[in-house]
């Protein structure tokens, strides 16, 4: 199981951001930074805008920037931003379902593996993220 590469490009915007403090960024300086190709970035960002957890200032000196403290900003998040629905089996996602869900002995134990990754992910915020940047 891996994570999209949107999803992976997002997060590594956002530590980004994140580490510089409310300076406003052009795409550009987020992309060259952690490699992300540029027109990816153009596709991601909007998505994180749309979300509240960045702002776009236009103009010669626009760029973008968190739009609330690193603290308040979880991994979970992102991957909400993404449009990425944390389902570890198709049974699980609720856009899907299945019928079987009654049935199945394995469904408790996915749900509650689900249930945890998403509270250890509501428990990483991106300020965690910036000062790991230090170590």
């Amino acid at each position: 199981m891996q994570i999209s590469r949107e999803l992976d490009y997002g997060l590594r915007a956002m530590v980004i951001l994140a580490s510089h403090d409310g300076e406003v960024l052009s795409k550009k300086t987020v992309a060259d930074e952690f490699r992300i190709p540029v027109n990816f970035l153009a596709l991601i960002l909007p998505k994180l805008v749309r979300a509240g957890l960045v702002e776009s200032l236009p103009g010669p000196r626009g760029g973008y920037r968190l739009a609330v403290l690193p603290a308040s900003i979880s991994l979970y998040d992102v991957f909400h931003a993404m449009d990425q629905e944390l389902a570890f089996n198709e049974c699980l996602d609720p856009a899907h379902g299945c019928e079987m869900v009654e049935r199945c002995t394995v469904v408790p134990y996915l749900r509650e593996l689900q249930q945890r990754s998403i509270e250890f992910l509501k428990g990483v915020t991106f300020d965690r993220l910036v000062a790991d940047l230090g170590k």
